[in-house]
Order: structure tokens, then C-alpha cells, then sequence
């Protein structure tokens, strides 16, 4: 940023500016950079002297931040100064001093350290040159050469090669020389640097020259005049100056010789340039000794070589040549040094070597004898897996077994009462769900044995693998549950998108895949919905889609519906999942395939399968169909009485909500007969009914589709219309937390799977009765004469109070108006006649007409008791526009007429 910001402004004006604002900003190298293209600008426009101090000032801040880089561009900005004015002892000390700094820096690859190795080399050389050392110059210059070559700098490249040009000029090399400045001026040129390209035209102007070629001489100095005329650098244009007066005097012509000679020499003299002084007088010494004036021309000689002697004087010589030796002996001392440091670090080295050598060769005894421990422990660890797993395959065989055992028994009891007793339908249907649980069980005990070869890192044995139409196969297998799904409402549509792909398959783990799809689709669709199976073959793979528009599944339910016997809890559903996706996971894995799930709450699922068409492993054999059994699906028979819808009739209603039927049937026949049943598969459907023909008694199981028992316990008692009903939860959750849930969300009894059927039949009488003595208690404290007495003990709970309240409320508004509308009546109360007639029977044991002529003659006590109205508005008060029909009905009730009724109370009083 700091580059950027004095680059743009490399006047000395902006600079001195710039160097203002770093110092009230405090920014050391904001200053260090600014002072260093200041003083390139004071030397450019030859004020040397400020170029000094200014460069100077930039040494002592980079001094005191101790920063190498700017301290080496600092002393050689200093040494070219000094260089320039002929200070040569000066410019070599601090050039010599620059170098020192770059041989110390530790970063030798640095591209600035490099170019200013370079600057230092190039600044030495120039010294040697200009007192005529051409041997170390030479040297010295093309070392800088080697730098800016590795540096690609053109610029660098050009200066020199001009320098080393400069060399052989001073040999008499001509042709070396030119030679040199050509390759100077081709670098320039690609630089495209006026400075260089101006010096090149001025050597090869010399090299005309010395050849006698003066008009060519004259052409080439005077395209460097032109070039440097309108340059700030005056010290290289004086050079072109000087040139062309030294032509001209050699020509003769004074008079234009002259023009250039004052300008020369005006300009030497403001920088003071003492070695363009030295030339300028030995130029004039030349002028004067042309026009045969010999006392002047003897007074110039004697400046010259004033001058010439205060640049090349015998002490400045010996100065640099000292400073150059001191430079090569601390070079010498340096590298002894670095040579003893070396061997001291080879030494060193040597011994760490070996040290580290012997403390490797111990690691690698202790590693190799881990390893050896490590390789017997995991031998000895897989050797205690396979056995353990041997274990776990065994038991499971085992158990397979011993569950097998009793089941060949219970199947063949079965079969056995069923031939001793053929006629009686009753047995025969229980020996149908007795054999239809027997298979469900010995397929679940199946699977979980599949799946534990299955995941058995021991099981290597590969299925057979057959070649065939896997359309047909599906077919075959959607086919057989049709009937199926058509007894559960469901429609089972298979749409294969090409009637005939020929795939490597095994049939064994097809069916089960297949199987557990559409099972567990047809477990969770509503009836009247579709399940819908499509397949097609895309690429080399085999795509099968199960849709069904069930009830769905959330994402924690998609995230771990292939773990076995995950249990899942929403809201939505409370459904264990078994084994079956388990199951197809593992075996769609075994065939190298995937399975993926998409499912939203209340939107369905779709299970999309892919599998490769062709097996990778063997060889696959014909399908041979004959050898494939059908599926065999077992519709169960509607096997429930028609329910009642008279809603009349003054029977005991039970309400059960079981997902499987024959749990649901089994539960009817364990109780009694005379009982009017309903039945309901799911908790939605269950509440729904419940509310068209409010039960006596709900016995609900908590696990189902959609809405889950405790959920349908909890609106059930919300229900100002059924939370008078006992409710009696019978589930397999037997925990004594999901007891007490179940009670908490209102259940009278909780009853655990698998049930006592007397148990059961106790708890529904139990109930019933409790619900019979408080109807028959209600009934009897509304009929005393004391009703209203606040000794009267309280028989209905707190909802019931309030629902009789209601109703109460209700009749005497509309008996004020004359007249009682059973219909407007249920109206008011939001439920249907017929529900308000099995609601206040449940819970007073009144029918509506009943309880209805209760209060009514209730009304007719209090006005006969407490006013003086005739009996007629008595009766109309009572909403009975016959006072002949009330008596009548008042005389029924109370054994007395209405008159001596109202006669009885004054004689008492």
C-alpha cells in the first residue's frame, strides 16, 4: 500500500508532502520509502547534496527498525550519489557496505535482496572502472550480469552489458566493445529505458570517433543529445554535451564546439561533477592548443589534472583497494567460519545421526513387538467374534426351533379338533384363527432368522441367482394379494411400465421384498384407497415403486424405519414397524441394490427399489417356474354380526376399537351375548362411532393407525357427550409407566395383552353395574320429595352435573314459553335426539320423556307450594296446555290430584 501510494505520487514536491504526513502519522516505513524515491528525484535533477541527506536520513530510520532490505537499498542510493559527484572512496565504502548486508541476510532467494545485490555489485564495479581497474571490474560486472539474468531484468541487463562494453573500450577492444553495447542497446530497447537507449548511442558514438569516423560519431551523439535534452538526469546528459564539443574542436568548428562546451560546463558546475570538470578542461586545454595558444592551453591542462587528480588521487585509490581487500578477507574469514560451523554441524550431526539411529532401531524392536501382540490380540478377538457369532447364529436356529416345536403341536391340536368336531362352526372358525396366527408367528420367526444370517459377518454363502421375466414374477405375487386387499377395501394396482424384462434375480429374496412392500402398504392404507406397484427398467438397473396414500410417516420415523423393532412415537401414528423393512433392506443390500423412502404426514409413502439387471458374481441359471411357489395369503373372513343402527333399542352397547379383527372377536365372545357390539379399526374411526351411538363401554387398544388409544381416551373424556362412558385400555405395552399413562388419560381398567378372557369379562360387568347403581341412585334422589335438601349426597361426577344443568336450564326456558321441542332441545345441547336420549339414560337412568316429566312435576310441587295460581296456569307454567291431561299425569306421579295437593299444604300450615 505504501508503494502504491509514493509510486503515485514520485514528484519532490508530493514527496516531501508524503513524508510530512508519515511522520504525524508515525508510519517509520512509510518515511523509510518516501525518503528513498525522494532522493532518486534531488539525484535525477543532479542536487546530489540533497540526495545525500535525504538518503541518509532513510539509513537511520531503517537503522533504528532494523530493516536489512531498506538499510542495503539506502547505502547503495548513497554510494551511486557519491559515485556521481566523484567521491569514489565514499561510493565504494558504502557499496561495499550494502554487500556485506546482502551476503549477512538469511532469505538468499529474496527477488529484492537479489536486485540489490546486484545495485552493489553494479556500483563497484563502476568505481574499479572509472580508476581504470579493468580486472576486478570486470569481474565484479558480470557477477551483476549472472544476478539480473536470473532476475530477467532487462534494464539490469543492459547497464551491464554496457559497462562491460565500457571495458574492452578502454583496451582498444573495438569490436568487443560494440559488440557489448549492441546487446546493452537491444536490452534497453526492451526495457524501453531513454537513459540506456541515449548512453549506447554515446558509446558507439566513441567508437566511431575513435576510429576517425567523426561524421557517424556526430549522428550517434547527437541522437543522445536529442534524447537526454528534455531528461532531469543532467549528469548523463552532460556526457552527450561533451561528446559533441570534443568532435567539433577535432573538426574545427569552434564556433559550434563552443555552444556545447558552455553548456557542459554550466551544468558541471552547478552539480558539481568534478570528474565532467576534468574533462571540460581538458577539452578547453585541446581548444586553446588548436588555436595555438599555448599559455591558456597549459593553464587548462594544469585544471584537468587538478581536477582528474582529485578523483583518481593516490588516497582514494588506496582507499577503495583497502576497502575492497577488507571485503574479500572478512569474505575469506566468513566462509573458514562457515566451514568450521559446517563441520562442528556435521559433526554434531554425526553423532545425532547415530544417536537417532539406535533410538530408531529400539522403536522398531518395541513397535514390531507390539504389532506382534496387536496381530495375536486380534487374532484372538476375531477368534472370540466367530465363536460368539457362531453363538448367536446357533441360538437363533435353536430358538427357531424350539418355538417350531410347539407350533407343529398347536397345528396339529388344531387340526385334530377340527376332524373330531367338523359340523360345529364356531370351532371351526376358531381353528381358523388359531392356524392363521400360527403361520404369522412361524413368518415372523422366519425373518428375524434371516435377518440374523443375514447381518452375520459368517454368512459367505451366495443364493442362487436365476435369469428370467421379472414382470411375471411380480405379477405373480401382486396377484395373490388382490383378494386381499380387496377384503380391506383396498385396490392393489401393478402397472410394469415394459411387459417383459429379463433380469438375474434371486426368487427367495424378490418375494420378500415384494411381499413385505405390499403387506406393509395394505397395513397402513385406509379402505376405499389405492396401492399402487410400478416397475421399469432404466440404464442397467431395475426400478420397483410401492405408493400407497396411507397416513405417511414423520422424519424420525423415515429415519429409523429400517431399524428392527423400531417403535415409533407422534402424533400422527403409533405403529411398530417389526422386522419386514429390516429385513428387505438387508436383503436388497445382498442383491447390491438401494432402497429409498419418500413419505410426508398424511400424503403416503413410496419405497422405490433399484437393483442391478445383471449379476456380477455368478453365473445365473434358467428361472424354472415350476419350482416357484405361490405366495399363499390368507383373507380373513368377515367374521363380526351385523351392528344394530336401532337406536332405540335398550340394550348394553359395547364400542371395541381393535386393529385386528380377531383380537376384536375373540374379545365379543368372551362377553355376553345379549350385548349389542360395535366394532371400529382405528382410534378416528373408533371416536367417531362412539359419538353416532354413545356406547355404554369403549374397550380400545392403544397401538392402531391414525389416532392412538390414549389420544382417543383424552377426547373422550373432553366430550360433554361421551365422558360419562367407562373406558377399558387393553394393550401389549405392559410397563408400569404405560399403565400409568393410560390411567392419567382417563381409562377406568388397563388390561395387558395376552388377556384372561374372565378378567376382561369381570371388568366390563364391574363397570356396567357401577354405572347402573348410579343411575338407579340419581333416580331415586330426583323422585324424593327432599330433592333439592343440601344433605342430598352428590351421585353424578362434575361433567355430568354440569350436562344435566344444561339440559335442566333448557326445559324451563322453553316450559316458560308453553310448549317442549325435543328436537330444539337437542339443538341447544349440540348433539342429535337420539344421543341425548342414550347420554341422559346412561347417566340418570331417565329416558328423555322421563326426565323431561320429572321436572315438570318437580315445577308443579314448587308452584303448588310456594303461589296461589290457579291449577290451570300451574299447568301452563309446567308447559301443558291441558290442565285435565296434567292433573291426570300430576295424580299419576304423586297419588294425589293437583287441588289436593295445593289443599294438603294449607292444612298444614
Amino acid at each position: 500500500m505504501i508503494d502504491s501510494i509514493v509510486y503515485a505520487n514520485r514528484s519532490i514536491d508530493s514527496l516531501r508532502v508524503l513524508v510530512t504526513r508519515f511522520v504525524k502519522d508515525g508510519n517509520r516505513l512509510g518515511e523509510i520509502v518516501a525518503y528513498n524515491e525522494l532522493g532518486k528525484c534531488y539525484r535525477e535533477e543532479s542536487r546530489f547534496s540533497e540526495a545525500i541527506e535525504t538518503h541518509k536520513k532513510g539509513l537511520m530510520l531503517s537503522v533504528n527498525l532494523c530493516d536489512t532490505l531498506q538499510i542495503i537499498q539506502a547505502l547503495n542510493n548513497i554510494g551511486t550519489n557519491y559515485r556521481r559527484i566523484g567521491f569514489l572512496d565514499e561510493a565504494s565504502s558504502y557499496h561495499y557496505k550494502a554487500l556485506s548486508y546482502c551476503e549477512a541476510y538469511s532469505h538468499k532467494n529474496d527477488k529484492k535482496l537479489l536486485k540489490s545485490r546486484v545495485i552493489s555489485l553494479n556500483g563497484i564495479g563502476n568505481v574499479f572502472l572509472t580508476l581504470n581497474n579493468y580486472e576486478v571490474a570486470d569481474s565484479v560486472f558480470r557477477m551483476a550480469l549472472d544476478g539480473e539474468q536470473i532476475l530477467g531484468s532487462s534494464l539490469g541487463q543492459a547497464i551491464n552489458y554496457a559497462n562491460i562494453g565500457a571495458i574492452f573500450e578502454s583496451k582498444g577492444q573495438i569490436d568487443s566493445a560494440k559488440h557489448y553495447y549492441q546487446f546493452s542497446m537491444k536490452f534497453n530497447q526492451k526495457a524501453h529505458s531513454e537513459l540506456g537507449i541515449s548512453l549506447c548511442h554515446t558509446h558507439f558514438g566513441r567508437l566511431y570517433e575513435k576510429n576517425g569516423e567523426l561524421d557517424k560519431a556526430i549522428d550517434e551523439y547527437r541522437k543522445a543529445y536529442n534524447i537526454m535534452q528534455f531528461n532531469s538526469d543532467t549528469w548523463h546528459w552532460i556526457e552527450s554535451c561533451l561528446s559533441l564539443a570534443r568532435v567539433y574542436i577535432q573538426k574545427g568548428d569552434f564556433r559550434t564546439a563552443g555552444v556545447y562546451f558552455d553548456q557542459a560546463q554550466k551544468k558541471a558546475v552547478e552539480i558539481h561533477s568534478l570528474e565532467h570538470l576534468a574533462e571540460i578542461y581538458h577539452l578547453e586545454y585541446l581548444w586553446y592548443l588548436k588555436k595555438g595558444d599555448s599559455r591558456k592551453a597549459l593553464d587548462c591542462l594544469v585544471k584537468s589534472r587538478e581536477y582528474h587528480d582529485s578523483v583518481h588521487n593516490e588516497k582514494k585509490m588506496m582507499h577503495v583497494q583497502n576497502t575492497h581487500i577488507l571485503y574479500e578477507r572478512k569474505s575469506k574469514q566468513n566462509e573458514i567460519s562457515t566451514w568450521q560451523e559446517n563441520y562442528k554441524s556435521e559433526k554434531m550431526y554425526s553423532k545425532r545421526v547415530t544417536v537417532a539411529s539406535i533410538l530408531v532401531m529400539v522403536l522398531a524392536c518395541i513397535l514390531l513387538f507390539s504389532m506382534w501382540l496387536i496381530i495375536r490380540f486380534r487374532s484372538q478377538k476375531n477368534q472370540m467374534l466367530k465363536q460368539m457369532e457362531q453363538m448367536r447364529i446357533n441360538f437363533f436356529t435353536n430358538i427357531t426351533h424350539e418355538f417350531r416345536t410347539p407350533l407343529t403341536i398347536i397345528q396339529s391340536a388344531a387340526y385334530d379338533v377340527l376332524c373330531r368336531k367338523p359340523e360345529d362352526e364356531n370351532i371351526k372358525r376358531d381353528i381358523k384363527d388359531i392356524l392363521h396366527h400360527k403361520d404369522r408367528l412361524l413368518n415372523l420367526i422366519n425373518q428375524i432368522l434371516d435377518i440374523a444370517k443375514m447381518t452375520s459377518p459368517m454368512h459367505t454363502a451366495q443364493p442362487d441367482i436365476v435369469r428370467g421375466d421379472v414382470v411375471e414374477f411380480i405379477y405373480m405375487i401382486c396377484d395373490s394379494y388382490v383378494t386381499y386387499a380387496a377384503n380391506k377395501g383396498i385396490r392393489l394396482v401393478y402397472k410394469p411400465q415394459q411387459e417383459r424384462v429379463e433380469m438375474d434375480f434371486v426368487p427367495d429374496y424378490m418375494m420378500k421384498i415384494m411381499q413385505n412392500l405390499i403387506s406393509n402398504a395394505l397395513k397402513f392404507s385406509q379402505s376405499g384407497s389405492d396401492v399402487l406397484v410400478t416397475t421399469k427398467a432404466k440404464g442397467s438397473s431395475l426400478y420397483i415403486y410401492v405408493s400407497d396414500s396411507g397416513i405417511g410417516m414423520t422424519s424420525q420415523q423415515k429415519a429409523n424405519v429400517f431399524i428392527p423393532f423400531y417403535q415409533g412415537t407422534n402424533d400422527v401414528a403409533n405403529i411398530g414397524t417389526g422386522i419386514g423393512l429390516s429385513l428387505v433392506k438387508q436383503v436388497v443390500e445382498a442383491m447390491h441394490g438401494k432402497i429409498e423412502l419418500h413419505s410426508a404426514v398424511g400424503h403416503g409413502t413410496t419405497f422405490v427399489v433399484s437393483l442391478p439387471l445383471k449379476s456380477k458374481e455368478k453365473t445365473p441359471m434358467a428361472l424354472d417356474k415350476s419350482k416357484i411357489a405361490r405366495p399363499e395369503i390368507l383373507v380373513e373372513e368377515n367374521i363380526f354380526p351385523p351392528e344394530d343402527d336401532d337406536d332405540d333399542k335398550d340394550t348394553i352397547r359395547i364400542l371395541i376399537i381393535e386393529d385386528t379383527p380377531a383380537v376384536s372377536h375373540y374379545m365379543m365372545r368372551q362377553l355376553n351375548p345379549e350385548y349389542s357390539f360395535y366394532f371400529a379399526f382405528t382410534g378416528d374411526e373408533g371416536l367417531e362411532k362412539a359419538k353416532n351411538i354413545v356406547p355404554d363401554l369403549i374397550i380400545t387398544d392403544i397401538m392402531m393407525p391414525g389416532m392412538d388409544g390414549l389420544e382417543l381416551c383424552r377426547q373422550v373424556r373432553e366430550s360433554e357427550l361421551l365422558n360419562h362412558i367407562p373406558v377399558i385400555m387393553v394393550t401389549a405395552k405392559a410397563s408400569s409407566e404405560d399403565r400409568l399413562k393410560g390411567l392419567e388419560a382417563g381409562a377406568d381398567a388397563y388390561l395387558e395383552k395376552p388377556f384372561r378372557a374372565d378378567e376382561l369379562k369381570v371388568r366390563v360387568e364391574k363397570l356396567l353395574e357401577q354405572r347402573q347403581l348410579l343411575r338407579q341412585k340419581y333416580s331415586q334422589v330426583i323422585e324424593t320429595e327432599d330433592n333439592t335438601s343440601d344433605n342430598t349426597e352428590p351421585v353424578l361426577s362434575e361433567r355430568d352435573k354440569i350436562f344435566v344443568a344444561k339440559l335442566t336450564d333448557s326445559l324451563h326456558c322453553m316450559m316458560e314459553k308453553g310448549k317442549i321441542d325435543y328436537d330444539a332441545l337437542a339443538y341447544n345441547l349440540c348433539i342429535s335426539r337420539a344421543q341425548l336420549n342414550r347420554k341422559l339414560k346412561a347417566i340418570t337412568g331417565f329416558t328423555t320423556t322421563e326426565y323431561i316429566l320429572q321436572i315438570r312435576i318437580a315445577l308443579a310441587k314448587h308452584l303448588l307450594d310456594t303461589t296461589d295460581l290457579p291449577i290451570w296456569e300451574v299447568a301452563e307454567k309446567c308447559g301443558m296446555d291441558n290442565a285435565t291431561y296434567f292433573g291426570i299425569i300430576f295424580k299419576k306421579k304423586v297419588g294425589m290430584t293437583p287441588l289436593h295437593y295445593k289443599k294438603r299444604n294449607k292444612n298444614t300450615l
